[in-house]
């Protein structure tokens, strides 16, 4: 039987049920009782539905404060109702359900956001050169080949190199013939290359050449950030132990935190949603839920 812990002194004065006729209904819900009391002349049990409508008179008569009635309550709705009150609660009290998640889960659902979410929950929490220390050079090759990123933003990169560095990756990649150009020349010979030969030029690099080159595009466009795959960009919290990944996880839209939560088996979810402010679901209680407050059998204890 499904117990709540509720104020008997209040269903007095909202229902003018005495305590004595409270231990008599113990196996029957509140319609029958509600029933029955109206039969014995009982005025205020025929307005009940009116009192299960008021926000502030459920918040007293079924303790909404404490965790467990409102997990009880919960407990008797379906997995649509429970999806109604997901987005009722905040994006810490929706983070904290993530707990419930391994880490291997909470990986792939980070990599199934958004490409554009994803890289501002990366991005503020890590430097590129931290993505790019774990990504492979396929990865950073595959990047550097994508038809947005455009030709004209390595060579404002490579003119802004200073003139040893720019010396160094020519005679790393054309020899020791490139020793004694002009960084002029060296601009120009970048410059006049045919696409196909830049593209292996440039995909050349030494890795600490390669990943300088992709932080010196993407900050003149930051939108080419979403260029990366999302297991690419998300690699640096591997590393982060399970409540650190939740914590950075916490500044999430509700819209992406929500469809996460409703990935938990029903039981799960309605332990997260336990959360819940109890006035705000008293309000959605009243709204809503009338027919599930009055198939709860209330009066099979006392407090």
């Amino acid at each position: 039987m499904i117990e709540l812990n509720v104020d008997f002194s209040l269903l007095y004065k909202y229902f003018g049920i005495t305590t004595n006729s409270i231990f008599q209904y113990q196996s029957k819900d509140i319609e029958e009782i509600m029933k029955l009391e109206a039969q014995k002349g009982n005025e205020k049990a025929k307005d009940y539905k009116q009192i299960l409508s008021d926000p502030n008179k459920l918040l007293e008569i079924f303790k909404l404060a404490n965790v467990e009635n409102k997990y009880i309550i919960l407990q008797n709705m379906s997995e649509g109702d429970l999806d109604k009150l997901l987005p009722f609660l905040t994006q810490q009290q929706l983070a904290l359900g993530l707990n419930f998640f391994t880490d291997e889960k909470i990986m792939s659902l980070v990599n199934h956001l958004p490409i554009e979410e994803l890289v501002v929950l990366i991005f503020e929490n890590f430097e590129l050169k931290d993505v790019l220390d774990f990504m492979e050079d396929d990865a950073m090759d595959t990047f550097l080949k994508q038809p947005d990123v455009d030709r004209h933003y390595a060579q404002k990169y490579f003119e802004s190199l200073d003139y040893q560095k720019l010396q160094n990756i020519m005679i790393q990649q054309f020899g020791s013939e490139y020793k004694d150009k002009s960084q002029k020349d060296y601009l120009k010979e970048i410059e006049q290359m045919q696409d196909s030969e830049f593209t292996r030029f440039i995909t050349s690099f030494k890795r600490e050449d390669k990943m300088a080159l992709i932080q010196g595009v993407t900050a003149q466009d930051d939108d080419l950030l979403l260029l990366f795959e999302a297991g690419d960009l998300s690699k640096p919290m591997d590393l982060l132990q399970k409540e650190d990944k939740i914590k950075m996880m916490e500044k999430l839209d509700p819209k992406f935190l929500v469809p996460m939560i409703q990935d938990l088996p029903m039981d799960l979810t309605q332990i997260v949603l336990t959360q819940i402010d109890p006035e705000i679901f008293a309000k959605i209680l009243a709204k809503d839920f009338q027919d599930i407050l009055a198939s709860v059998v209330l009066f099979s204890g006392s407090n």
